[in-house]
């Protein structure tokens, strides 16, 4: 809310939002306010989230995530586009009469960027339900993932989506360097200590544990243990010189057909100096390359 009062063109999203964890009423209401107060900029990552002890916290089976989740997106946007007074009678939210307000200014509704990594489950959904998809492209399993966005574009078309219409995204740990050594030191490291603390966090999560259980067997197929050479070689990475990091993006559009990159920049505790020396160096120099394109 902040930055749509400082801002007048940029975009405004979440990365994403937790459905299970929230009442989708509230969720619903604060986002199209946010729609409102930013004249249409606002644009909706959702997902289910991957720590146990938050579910712990709020006192909601892990179990009842997916259903949740589901259930929670379908109120959300029967909220943004109903007309009038709505009931609603799922298994864990019941409305009757209720009337909706504000409504959001984009029209259906804001675009909304459903989370999909390591279960097939999430790209069939994603695509029978006609959302925009967004994956982590610094999963160690960069085949499957290609997969399930094949799976999805597959869902979107026999689903009477036109796949064309929908964005595919993923996330990536951005670092623009001076020199790919350079980019290495501050910000690879860093990358490194982020992942670590990722598969700390996915250890203690059984839910997102069985998701990820089948790849996290497979010998060195976690983080933890990798080095920023093999990672580097996987790319799963986009750390790098300006040079290199073009060359990463065209390939990611190449193999994983997608259309929209989310950059992470300030993990593992990056010092704020380096994100922004980084940030000045993708606007002025990687930027410039797809900028013209539609």
């Amino acid at each position: 809310m902040a930055a749509a009062a400082r801002t007048k063109r940029i975009k405004l999203g979440t990365g994403v939002s937790l459905i299970p964890l929230n009442h989708p009423l509230r969720l619903a209401e604060e986002y199209a306010m946010l729609d409102v107060l930013s004249e249409g900029r606002l644009e909706y990552g959702i997902g289910r989230g991957f720590l146990n002890y938050s579910y712990q916290i709020f006192g909601i089976d892990p179990e009842q995530s997916l259903e949740r989740y589901q259930e929670g997106t379908e109120l959300i946007i029967k909220a943004w586009t109903s007309d009038g007074p709505f009931s609603f009678n799922g298994k864990f939210w019941k409305l009757e009469d209720y009337s909706f307000f504000p409504k959001p200014v984009q029209k259906p509704h804001p675009p909304i960027y459903a989370s999909a990594v390591a279960t097939s489950e999430s790209y069939i959904w994603a695509g029978r339900t006609g959302l925009h998809l967004s994956s982590g492209f610094f999963a160690p399993f960069p085949e499957r993932i290609r997969e399930g966005i094949k799976l999805y574009r597959q869902t979107l078309r026999e689903s009477g989506y036109d796949p064309a219409t929908r964005d595919v995204s993923g996330v990536f740990q951005m670092y623009c360097g001076d020199s790919n050594e350079e980019a290495r030191q501050h910000g690879g490291v860093y990358a490194l200590e982020y992942f670590k603390f990722f598969d700390a966090l996915d250890a203690r999560s059984p839910h997102t544990a069985k998701a990820f259980a089948r790849y996290q067997r497979r010998p060195g197929s976690g983080f933890t243990g990798r080095s920023y050479e093999e990672m580097d070689d996987m790319h799963l990475l986009l750390i790098g010189d300006p040079d290199k990091l073009i060359e990463h993006i065209r390939w990611a559009e190449e193999y994983y057909g997608a259309n929209y990159l989310i950059l992470e920049v300030a993990q593992g505790g990056e010092p704020h100096e380096y994100v922004v020396r980084s940030l000045e160096r993708f606007a002025k120099y990687v930027m410039p390359k797809f900028s013209a394109r539609q």
